[in-house]
Protein backbone atom coordinates (compact mmCIF):
# COMPACT_ATOMS: atom_id res chain seq x y z
CA UNK A 1 0.00 0.00 0.00
CA UNK A 2 2.81 2.38 0.89
CA UNK A 3 4.55 1.62 -2.42
CA UNK A 4 1.34 2.37 -4.31
CA UNK A 5 0.88 5.68 -2.49
CA UNK A 6 4.53 6.59 -3.15
CA UNK A 7 4.12 5.81 -6.86
CA UNK A 8 0.95 7.90 -7.03
CA UNK A 9 2.70 10.82 -5.32
CA UNK A 10 5.68 10.50 -7.67
CA UNK A 11 3.37 10.35 -10.68
CA UNK A 12 1.51 13.45 -9.47
CA UNK A 13 4.77 15.34 -8.98
CA UNK A 14 6.06 14.37 -12.43
CA UNK A 15 2.73 15.33 -14.00
CA UNK A 16 2.75 18.70 -12.22
CA UNK A 17 6.31 19.40 -13.39
CA UNK A 18 5.45 18.47 -16.99
CA UNK A 19 2.29 20.60 -16.99
CA UNK A 20 4.07 23.58 -15.48
CA UNK A 21 6.95 23.24 -17.94
CA UNK A 22 4.55 23.14 -20.88
CA UNK A 23 2.68 26.11 -19.44
CA UNK A 24 5.85 28.18 -19.04
CA UNK A 25 6.86 27.55 -22.67
CA UNK A 26 3.32 28.22 -23.88
CA UNK A 27 3.01 31.56 -22.05
CA UNK A 28 6.46 32.65 -23.25
CA UNK A 29 5.77 31.82 -26.90
CA UNK A 30 2.09 32.69 -27.16
CA UNK A 31 1.82 35.89 -29.19
CA UNK A 32 -1.69 35.32 -30.50
CA UNK A 33 -4.65 37.32 -29.28
CA UNK A 34 -7.76 35.78 -30.87
CA UNK A 35 -10.10 37.43 -28.37
CA UNK A 36 -8.46 40.88 -28.58
CA UNK A 37 -8.09 41.09 -24.81
CA UNK A 38 -4.40 41.92 -24.52
CA UNK A 39 -5.27 45.56 -25.12
CA UNK A 40 -6.71 45.60 -21.60
CA UNK A 41 -3.20 45.31 -20.23
CA UNK A 42 -2.45 48.83 -21.47
CA UNK A 43 -5.56 50.91 -20.84
CA UNK A 44 -4.76 54.64 -20.62
CA UNK A 45 -5.46 56.28 -17.28
CA UNK A 46 -7.07 59.43 -18.68
CA UNK A 47 -9.26 58.20 -21.53
CA UNK A 48 -10.77 61.08 -23.48
CA UNK A 49 -12.47 59.11 -26.28
CA UNK A 50 -13.56 55.49 -26.16
CA UNK A 51 -16.18 53.09 -27.42
CA UNK A 52 -18.01 49.98 -26.37
CA UNK A 53 -19.79 47.43 -28.53
CA UNK A 54 -19.74 44.07 -30.27
CA UNK A 55 -17.61 43.33 -33.32
CA UNK A 56 -19.17 46.43 -34.88
CA UNK A 57 -17.47 48.35 -32.11
CA UNK A 58 -14.27 46.33 -32.23
CA UNK A 59 -13.67 46.88 -35.94
CA UNK A 60 -15.30 50.25 -36.62
CA UNK A 61 -13.14 52.53 -34.51
CA UNK A 62 -9.53 53.25 -35.43
CA UNK A 63 -8.18 56.06 -33.25
CA UNK A 64 -4.67 56.17 -34.69
CA UNK A 65 -5.03 59.73 -35.99
CA UNK A 66 -6.35 60.97 -32.64
CA UNK A 67 -3.94 59.28 -30.28
CA UNK A 68 -1.21 61.93 -30.59
CA UNK A 69 -3.37 64.39 -28.65
CA UNK A 70 -6.13 62.29 -27.07
CA UNK A 71 -6.03 59.12 -24.98
CA UNK A 72 -8.38 56.67 -26.72
CA UNK A 73 -9.50 53.10 -26.09
CA UNK A 74 -11.68 50.51 -27.79
CA UNK A 75 -13.63 48.33 -25.32
CA UNK A 76 -15.39 46.47 -28.13
CA UNK A 77 -15.18 42.68 -28.44
CA UNK A 78 -16.75 40.31 -30.93
CA UNK A 79 -20.35 39.33 -30.06
CA UNK A 80 -20.16 41.40 -26.88
CA UNK A 81 -23.52 42.08 -25.26
CA UNK A 82 -24.64 45.40 -23.80
CA UNK A 83 -24.61 43.63 -20.47
CA UNK A 84 -20.88 43.02 -20.77
CA UNK A 85 -20.34 46.53 -22.13
CA UNK A 86 -21.70 47.75 -18.81
CA UNK A 87 -19.64 45.26 -16.79
CA UNK A 88 -16.46 46.45 -18.53
CA UNK A 89 -17.47 50.02 -17.77
CA UNK A 90 -17.97 49.17 -14.12
CA UNK A 91 -14.48 47.72 -13.90
CA UNK A 92 -12.61 50.38 -15.90
CA UNK A 93 -14.67 53.53 -15.37
CA UNK A 94 -11.92 55.14 -13.31
CA UNK A 95 -9.80 55.21 -16.47
CA UNK A 96 -12.38 57.42 -18.18
CA UNK A 97 -11.82 61.07 -17.40
CA UNK A 98 -14.45 63.72 -16.83
CA UNK A 99 -15.79 65.25 -20.07
CA UNK A 100 -14.70 62.17 -22.06
CA UNK A 101 -16.77 61.06 -25.04
CA UNK A 102 -18.05 57.49 -24.86
CA UNK A 103 -19.48 55.93 -28.03
CA UNK A 104 -21.94 53.13 -27.22
CA UNK A 105 -22.33 50.98 -30.33
CA UNK A 106 -25.79 49.61 -31.05
CA UNK A 107 -25.85 46.63 -33.39
CA UNK A 108 -29.09 45.27 -34.83
CA UNK A 109 -28.98 42.33 -32.41
CA UNK A 110 -28.19 44.45 -29.33
CA UNK A 111 -31.71 44.42 -27.87
CA UNK A 112 -32.93 41.02 -28.97
CA UNK A 113 -32.54 37.32 -28.32
CA UNK A 114 -32.54 34.97 -25.38
CA UNK A 115 -30.15 35.53 -22.47
CA UNK A 116 -26.65 34.90 -23.75
CA UNK A 117 -26.14 32.25 -21.08
CA UNK A 118 -28.50 30.04 -23.11
CA UNK A 119 -26.31 30.00 -26.22
CA UNK A 120 -24.24 26.94 -27.05
CA UNK A 121 -20.99 28.90 -27.26
CA UNK A 122 -21.55 30.86 -24.05
CA UNK A 123 -18.85 29.09 -22.01
CA UNK A 124 -16.11 29.62 -24.59
CA UNK A 125 -17.13 33.24 -25.20
CA UNK A 126 -17.48 33.93 -21.50
CA UNK A 127 -13.99 32.57 -20.73
CA UNK A 128 -12.35 35.59 -22.36
CA UNK A 129 -13.57 37.84 -19.54
CA UNK A 130 -11.72 35.99 -16.78
CA UNK A 131 -8.38 37.77 -17.44
CA UNK A 132 -10.00 41.22 -17.61
CA UNK A 133 -12.84 41.22 -15.08
CA UNK A 134 -13.16 40.30 -11.40
CA UNK A 135 -15.25 37.29 -10.41
CA UNK A 136 -18.22 39.39 -9.29
CA UNK A 137 -18.66 40.80 -12.79
CA UNK A 138 -18.39 37.51 -14.69
CA UNK A 139 -21.60 35.72 -15.59
CA UNK A 140 -21.91 32.20 -14.21
CA UNK A 141 -18.47 32.48 -12.64
CA UNK A 142 -16.59 29.18 -12.52
CA UNK A 143 -13.55 28.76 -10.29
CA UNK A 144 -11.92 26.06 -12.44
CA UNK A 145 -12.06 28.29 -15.52
CA UNK A 146 -10.58 31.12 -13.51
CA UNK A 147 -7.79 28.85 -12.26
CA UNK A 148 -6.86 27.65 -15.74
CA UNK A 149 -7.05 31.14 -17.23
CA UNK A 150 -4.79 32.79 -14.69
CA UNK A 151 -2.40 30.01 -13.70
CA UNK A 152 -2.41 27.26 -16.35
CA UNK A 153 -3.57 28.88 -19.62
CA UNK A 154 -1.94 26.11 -21.65
CA UNK A 155 -4.57 23.66 -20.42
CA UNK A 156 -7.33 25.92 -21.67
CA UNK A 157 -5.87 26.30 -25.16
CA UNK A 158 -7.22 24.38 -28.12
CA UNK A 159 -5.04 21.40 -28.99
CA UNK A 160 -3.91 22.68 -32.39
CA UNK A 161 -3.14 26.12 -30.97
CA UNK A 162 -1.20 24.59 -28.09
CA UNK A 163 0.92 22.40 -30.38
CA UNK A 164 1.65 25.20 -32.84
CA UNK A 165 2.57 27.58 -30.04
CA UNK A 166 4.90 25.08 -28.37
CA UNK A 167 6.58 24.48 -31.72
CA UNK A 168 7.04 28.22 -32.18
CA UNK A 169 4.74 28.41 -35.18
CA UNK A 170 2.58 31.44 -35.92
CA UNK A 171 -1.04 31.08 -34.85
CA UNK A 172 -3.63 33.01 -36.86
CA UNK A 173 -5.58 35.11 -34.38
CA UNK A 174 -7.85 36.77 -36.92
CA UNK A 175 -5.85 39.99 -37.01
CA UNK A 176 -5.65 39.90 -40.81
CA UNK A 177 -9.43 40.17 -41.10
CA UNK A 178 -9.28 43.92 -40.58
CA UNK A 179 -7.20 44.31 -43.73
CA UNK A 180 -9.63 42.49 -46.04
CA UNK A 181 -11.88 44.25 -48.54
CA UNK A 182 -15.45 43.31 -49.41
CA UNK A 183 -14.54 43.03 -53.09
CA UNK A 184 -13.07 39.63 -52.27
CA UNK A 185 -16.32 38.03 -51.11
CA UNK A 186 -19.90 37.45 -52.25
CA UNK A 187 -21.37 40.40 -50.38
CA UNK A 188 -25.02 39.44 -50.99
CA UNK A 189 -24.51 35.94 -49.60
CA UNK A 190 -22.58 37.35 -46.65
CA UNK A 191 -25.41 39.82 -45.95
CA UNK A 192 -27.99 37.04 -45.92
CA UNK A 193 -25.84 35.09 -43.47
CA UNK A 194 -25.43 38.14 -41.26
CA UNK A 195 -29.20 38.65 -41.28
CA UNK A 196 -29.72 35.08 -40.06
CA UNK A 197 -27.17 35.45 -37.25
CA UNK A 198 -28.27 38.89 -36.12
CA UNK A 199 -32.05 38.81 -36.52
CA UNK A 200 -33.55 35.47 -37.52
CA UNK A 201 -31.55 33.75 -34.77
CA UNK A 202 -33.16 36.13 -32.25
CA UNK A 203 -36.75 35.40 -33.28
CA UNK A 204 -39.20 33.10 -31.55
CA UNK A 205 -39.27 29.86 -33.54
CA UNK A 206 -43.05 29.54 -33.24
CA UNK A 207 -44.25 33.10 -33.79
CA UNK A 208 -41.35 34.64 -35.69
CA UNK A 209 -41.47 37.62 -33.34
CA UNK A 210 -38.25 39.18 -32.13
CA UNK A 211 -37.38 38.23 -28.55
CA UNK A 212 -36.76 41.34 -26.49
CA UNK A 213 -33.73 40.97 -24.23
CA UNK A 214 -34.67 43.17 -21.29
CA UNK A 215 -31.30 42.62 -19.61
CA UNK A 216 -29.61 44.29 -22.58
CA UNK A 217 -32.01 47.23 -22.57
CA UNK A 218 -31.52 47.69 -18.83
CA UNK A 219 -27.75 47.47 -19.26
CA UNK A 220 -27.85 50.24 -21.85
CA UNK A 221 -29.70 52.53 -19.45
CA UNK A 222 -27.22 51.64 -16.70
CA UNK A 223 -24.24 52.30 -18.98
CA UNK A 224 -25.61 55.69 -20.00
CA UNK A 225 -26.29 56.62 -16.38
CA UNK A 226 -22.82 55.44 -15.36
CA UNK A 227 -21.16 57.58 -18.01
CA UNK A 228 -23.17 60.62 -16.98
CA UNK A 229 -22.28 60.13 -13.30
CA UNK A 230 -18.66 59.88 -14.38
CA UNK A 231 -19.01 63.26 -16.06
CA UNK A 232 -18.54 61.70 -19.50
CA UNK A 233 -20.77 62.19 -22.53
CA UNK A 234 -22.35 58.96 -23.83
CA UNK A 235 -23.33 58.95 -27.52
CA UNK A 236 -25.26 56.10 -29.14
CA UNK A 237 -23.94 54.98 -32.53
CA UNK A 238 -24.92 52.47 -35.16
CA UNK A 239 -21.90 51.92 -37.39
CA UNK A 240 -21.96 51.89 -41.22
CA UNK A 241 -23.21 48.89 -43.20
CA UNK A 242 -23.18 48.02 -46.86
CA UNK A 243 -26.54 48.35 -48.62
CA UNK A 244 -26.68 44.58 -49.14
CA UNK A 245 -26.92 44.08 -45.38
CA UNK A 246 -29.63 46.67 -44.71
CA UNK A 247 -31.54 45.45 -47.79
CA UNK A 248 -31.40 41.86 -46.50
CA UNK A 249 -32.93 43.05 -43.24
CA UNK A 250 -35.70 44.97 -45.03
CA UNK A 251 -36.48 42.00 -47.27
CA UNK A 252 -36.50 39.29 -44.62
CA UNK A 253 -37.80 41.21 -41.60
CA UNK A 254 -39.76 44.25 -42.81
CA UNK A 255 -40.97 45.07 -39.29
CA UNK A 256 -37.52 44.97 -37.73
CA UNK A 257 -36.61 48.61 -38.15
CA UNK A 258 -39.80 49.80 -36.43
CA UNK A 259 -38.97 47.68 -33.39
CA UNK A 260 -35.29 48.58 -33.32
CA UNK A 261 -35.76 52.32 -33.68
CA UNK A 262 -38.68 52.31 -31.25
CA UNK A 263 -36.32 51.13 -28.51
CA UNK A 264 -33.55 53.52 -29.54
CA UNK A 265 -35.95 56.48 -29.62
CA UNK A 266 -37.33 55.56 -26.21
CA UNK A 267 -33.83 55.45 -24.73
CA UNK A 268 -32.95 58.79 -26.36
CA UNK A 269 -36.13 60.40 -25.02
CA UNK A 270 -35.60 58.98 -21.53
CA UNK A 271 -31.92 59.89 -21.18
CA UNK A 272 -31.35 62.87 -23.47
CA UNK A 273 -28.37 61.25 -25.21
CA UNK A 274 -27.61 61.76 -28.88
CA UNK A 275 -27.89 58.97 -31.43
CA UNK A 276 -25.89 58.86 -34.67
CA UNK A 277 -27.10 56.32 -37.21
CA UNK A 278 -24.64 55.54 -40.01
CA UNK A 279 -26.33 52.33 -41.15
CA UNK A 280 -27.63 53.95 -44.36
CA UNK A 281 -24.92 56.57 -44.79
CA UNK A 282 -24.29 56.95 -48.52
CA UNK A 283 -20.61 57.65 -47.97
CA UNK A 284 -20.30 54.03 -46.87
CA UNK A 285 -23.29 52.01 -48.11
CA UNK A 286 -21.73 51.09 -51.47
CA UNK A 287 -18.06 51.72 -50.71
CA UNK A 288 -16.74 48.15 -50.77
CA UNK A 289 -13.15 49.31 -50.33
CA UNK A 290 -13.97 50.38 -46.76
CA UNK A 291 -15.56 47.09 -45.65
CA UNK A 292 -14.24 43.62 -44.96
CA UNK A 293 -17.74 42.11 -45.28
CA UNK A 294 -21.34 43.30 -45.50
CA UNK A 295 -21.55 44.78 -42.01
CA UNK A 296 -17.99 45.29 -40.71
CA UNK A 297 -15.61 48.07 -41.69
CA UNK A 298 -12.00 47.25 -42.47
CA UNK A 299 -9.19 49.37 -41.07
CA UNK A 300 -9.34 51.98 -43.82
CA UNK A 301 -13.09 52.27 -43.35
CA UNK A 302 -12.66 52.52 -39.58
CA UNK A 303 -10.21 55.41 -39.95
CA UNK A 304 -12.61 57.28 -42.19
CA UNK A 305 -15.56 56.51 -39.95
CA UNK A 306 -13.83 57.88 -36.86
CA UNK A 307 -12.86 60.99 -38.82
CA UNK A 308 -16.49 61.63 -39.78
CA UNK A 309 -17.82 60.64 -36.36
CA UNK A 310 -15.55 62.97 -34.42
CA UNK A 311 -16.23 65.78 -36.87
CA UNK A 312 -20.00 65.37 -36.70
CA UNK A 313 -20.69 64.11 -33.20
CA UNK A 314 -18.05 65.90 -31.13
CA UNK A 315 -17.22 69.19 -32.83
Amino acid sequence: MKKLISKLILFAVILAVVVESVNIVYVKRDKSDPNYIRKFQNIPNEIQICNFGSSHGLYSYDYEELEEKDACFNFGLSAQSLSYDYRLFQEYKDHIREHAVVFITLSYFSFFGEPEENSEDFASKNARYYPILPAKLIKQYDFATDLFTHYVPALGAETDVLIKTLLGKTVDDGGDDWQRVAFDIDVSADAEGAYVRHIEYNQDEQTGQLLLNQESVDALYALIEGCQKQGATPILVTTPYLAEYTNAVKKNAPGFYDQFYSIVNQVVNDTGVEYYDYAFDERFSDNYAWFMNSDHLNQEGARNFVHFLIEEAVH
